[in-house]
Order: C-alpha cells, then structure tokens, then sequence
C-alpha cells in the first residue's frame, strides 16, 4: 500500500470524527462558567471598541469567536445594571439570555469558531509531522490529539485555553524549523505564531525562555550558523511581529493612547513580582503608555500573586500547591498519554546519541512543553488541567516520531497501533463528557471529585442533561446548588436554594430532588459547611458527572440509583 497515497484521506477521516465528536457533544452542553464573559467581551470589541471587559485575557480568541455573531440581530445590555457596574458575568448573562437570539444558538455560534481552529490544528499537525517523521507516525499523532477527551473537551468551548495551546505548538513547532533550516520566511512564520500566542492568552509568555534555551542549544552546537546579527533578527521578528498584531487586534485602544493623553504604565503598576517590575521598569525608561494589553499583563500577574481558591485531594488553598498540575497530569491524563511519557526518556535517550541535528530535534519537542509544565507548578492559580493542555501536541508528537524511529519496523507499528486504539477507547469511555474525564487508573470520573474539582469536571456544563433528568423524574423543581452561570429558569427548572447550613428545622422539611455541583459540594467558592447534610448521603445520580443528585422526597417509594445520566 502507498502510504503517501492514503495519508490525506486518513488524515481527513481522522479530523471529520473530531469534529463530528466536538459539535454533538457541545450540541449537548450549557455555557461553562466562563463562556458568556468572553462571548460578550468579543462582541463589545467588534461593536464598541471598549476593550475594559475581560482585560485578563488578550482579545485575539474572543475576537474569533464573536466574529460571526456580528452577522445576528445581537444587542449588547448597555443599559443594564450589569454593564454599569462593569460586571463581567451579569452581562455574559445578559448578553446569551436576554437576547434577540437563543442562547444555545449564540453559544453554538460562537463555539463553531474553536471547533473550526481544532480541525486546522490537526491538520497542521498531521502537515508537521508528517514532514519530521513521515506518514505512519504523523498519523498516530493526529489520532492521539484527535480523540484526547482533554483537548475535546476544551476544543468546544469560547475560552483561551485550547486557541492559546494551537498558537504554542505552531510558535515551538515553526521556530524548530527555523532553527534547523535557517530560512528567513520560517522565522517570519513563527514569529507569527508567537504573536498570535501572546495575543491569545498571557501564559504564552513562556514561550520566551523556551524559545531563548532553544537558540542556546543551537548556536552550542554551531556557532558559525548564528551571529549576533542573526540573534537580533530574530528578537526583532519576535517582538515586531508581536508588537504589530497587539496594535491592530486593540486598535481603538492603540488610537487613543497614539492620541490622547494617557496614564503612564509606570504610574499604572507596582513594581511587585517579576513581571510587575519588568513593565514598571520598561514603562519607566520608555514612557509607555498603559496600554490594555500590558495592563492586562499586570492583571494576570497580580492574580496569581494574590491567588486563587483551589481544591486538590480533599485540600483546600488560596495559594494552591507546587505538585497540583502533577496529580492533574497524573489523574487527567489517558494511559495513552501516560505511556507515551514514560516511553519519551527510553527511546530518546538512544535518539540522543545520534546526529546533532537529530538530537536538536527531540530537544525542540520536549523543552517547549517542559519549561511550560515546570512553570505551571510555580502557579497560584490552582484551577484545572486546561491549563498545562499546551504540553499534549508536544508530548504526542514526540512519542510517535520516537516509536518509528527508535525500533525495529514491525514492534513499531504494532506499538503505534495499540497506542491509538487505547487512546480512541479512552475517548470512547467518557463521550460525551469529555470534561469530566479521569483516567481508569484514577478510578474514572466517578472517583474525580476525590482528586479535583472545578473546571476539571464541573464547570457549569451540564443543566440541559439535569433538565431532561427531572423530567424524566416528573418534575421540573429541585433545591439546587449549581457551580456555573447558565440559567435554570431558560432551561425550565425551577430552582429553590439551600437552607442554611444550621437551620436543621429547613433541612428536614425538604420533600424532593437536591442536586448540588461538585465543587460547592466539596467546599469550593462556599463555606465547607453549606452542603455538609448531603456529603453524610449518597447520591442517587450523577448527572453529566458534574452534578450530584440526592433523593429527600418525603414519600418516595423504592428508589433505583440511576448512577452517570447523559
């Protein structure tokens, strides 16, 4: 068989499966927490130019996504309350519900721009790597990112995480070939890359040592090949490149600060933590102006300085722990992700002892990912596995080149093979609540909350599938605590609260369904008391994983336990 022949054919079989798994999957799910924020954020950039919603994140993801709801009858809620007080969820809320068009239509809408950027993704990966590795494991790789229930998940939603995990790989991917090949259009492309990473989401910015250590390694190796004017080249396409896509993407912001007089960023920031001092610093000895998009910078900066509520193993912490994203690796990750990172250090030590050029080349798939998951862990802001997704491409690439390279043809295939059917069954396990995924040998989703909780299972996802539950139950009322912002009443529940933790008179007088969200449940974002009547029961069904359902009707018969609900 001419692999060559089939390659584009299985590639295109490979990426309509994706795609058909993220539309109906997301067909399926409410807004998550932080969706109608940037949906409305994007849309008040097309409309208004008022870059002051969401300025934690670069505009260049809620952009896309609000792009083709500028072709809808829309209305920003300007004159709603929300928007006066500047209250970033109320007008998301607004914005998807009260509206001149459906909420799941404005979401799906805005969804298809990410579902779209993952099918280019993959593309792009199987283009690659194909070119690295060749045909057998360019495919692998394009399968293994393909049916990943993390990047799935994420590839759905209107958020950064999964736009700012495409740009990392391209940025890291082209600048290997820059380094490799020294052509000037490979350094263009991937300082376009680099730019659309930094104008997607700040953690991006750790493409910088990442990019830099990789230069080192090069020039180590052959210093001829890299003079200094060749650095500044490349630091200059770097930076240009970034610097230009940052003025257009906040052009209106860009004008006013070109125009008018503006506060300057050193009397903007605190010279607090490492990149508080760099732009107080740099806005110092160049009179920079304050700009959004490094105000934006110090933002994110200060938040993970102050920190954030975080869960972790019964654990509770403003501060969150070094080891979080290694039990989330651990316990989110398929076993196909584990077994391609326990087989990186075996076959590629023996890769290593080749060419230089070879060994540059498993040095470029491994130090991006690497520097970013060891970054991570210095993080305080604790809140899911969506934020280390940038390491997967990588780790997913470089396990499939390795396995056609570093032994014998027949073992390599057969490897190749039982590696993507694991990771297919894996998918296949959790579909359609991709989110939710834990890995068997964590137990599954079932034994999730043990570990975390948060936007790694529960991100308000999941109240069209509680919807259909209690119908399907009789009703359409239940005392409900709910971890997310889609709203019960659009979806026909009729929501009652929770009494008060020691009002024992209100507990027992509830008759019905209670549902509580995971993270509430384990004392996340509310007192760890609220809900301590329902941790001393079972619950009767899990909906969507996400969402826990316990049984207090006064004269219910025998109740079967429904367990996972979809």
């Amino acid at each position: 068989m001419n692999a060559g022949r089939w390659f584009w054919p299985s590639i295109a079989i490979v990426v309509a499966a994706a795609g058909i798994l993220e539309v109906s999957s997301a067909l399926e799910e409410t807004q998550t927490w932080d969706e109608g924020i940037h949906i409305s954020a994007g849309y008040a950039y097309w409309a208004l130019g008022d870059y002051r919603w969401n300025p934690e994140h670069p505009p260049l993801a809620k952009l896309l996504a609000a792009l083709p709801l500028t072709r809808l009858p829309l209305r920003l809620p300007v004159a709603s309350e929300s928007w006066r007080k500047r209250d970033e969820t109320g007008v998301g809320i607004d914005f998807l519900y009260r509206n001149g068009v459906p909420a799941d239509t404005i979401l799906l809408t805005a969804r298809s721009m990410t579902i779209l950027l993952s099918l280019l993704f993959l593309t792009a990966v199987a283009w690659w790597t194909r070119r690295r590795f060749g045909a057998s494991a360019a495919l692998l790789a394009v399968a293994l990112c393909a049916f990943d229930p993390n990047l799935i998940a994420h590839a759905r939603y209107v958020t950064t995480d999964f736009p700012v995990t495409v740009f990392f790989f391209l940025a890291g991917a082209l600048w290997l070939d820059y380094l490799l090949g020294g052509r000037f259009r490979d350094l263009l492309a991937a300082g376009l890359a680099f730019a659309l990473a930094m104008a997607t989401k700040f953690s991006a910015i750790l493409l910088i040592p990442a990019l830099a250590l990789l230069y080192a390694i090069r020039w180590w190796q052959t210093p001829k090949e890299f003079p200094l004017r060749r650095t500044a080249v490349a630091a200059a396409v770097l930076a240009g490149s970034t610097a230009a896509l940052v003025s257009v993407l906040y052009w209106p912001e860009t004008w006013r600060c070109l125009t008018t007089e503006v506060p300057r960023l050193a009397g903007v920031v605190k010279p607090e933590g490492p990149i508080g001092m760099v732009l107080y610093r740099v806005g110092r000895w160049f009179h920079l102006p304050a700009h959004a998009f490094l105000t934006g910078l110090n933002d994110v900066a200060g938040h993970n300085r102050a920190g954030h509520s975080s869960y972790l193993m019964g654990l509770r912490s403003d501060q969150g722990w070094w080891y979080y994203f290694p039990v989330v690796f651990a316990v989110k990750s398929t076993i196909a992700a584990l077994a391609a990172t326990a087989l990186l250090p075996l076959a590629g030590i023996k890769l290593l002892r080749r060419t230089e050029e070879t060994g540059f080349l498993w040095l470029g798939l491994l130090v991006p990912p690497v520097l970013y998951f060891l970054f991570s862990m210095t993080s305080a802001i604790n809140i899911g596995m969506r934020h280390i997704l940038p390491v997967y491409p990588f780790l997913y690439i470089a396990a499939a080149g390795l396995l056609d390279r570093a032994f014998p043809r027949r073992m390599a295939r057969i490897a190749m093979f039982a590696l993507g059917t694991l990771q297919i069954a894996e998918c296949a396990s959790i579909a359609p609540d991709y989110l939710a995924f834990f890995n068997a040998l964590a137990g599954g989703p079932g034994k999730g909350p043990q570990y975390l909780v948060d936007s790694n299972i529960d991100w308000g996802q999941d109240i069209k599938k509680l919807a259909r539950w209690l119908r399907a139950h009789g009703t359409n009322t239940a005392t409900i605590m709910y971890f997310g912002n889609a709203q019960m009443a659009y979806y026909g529940i009729n929501s009652l609260n929770f009494p008060a933790p020691m009002d024992r008179k209100s507990w027992d007088a509830l008759d019905g369904f209670a549902v509580a969200s995971v993270t509430p449940l384990e004392g996340v974002y509310v007192p760890l008391d609220a809900l301590a009547r329902l941790r001393l029961g079972e619950p009767i069904a899990k909906v969507g994983w996400s969402l826990y359902v316990y049984d207090f009707r006064k004269r219910a018969g025998p109740t079967s336990h429904d367990g996972q609900v979809r």
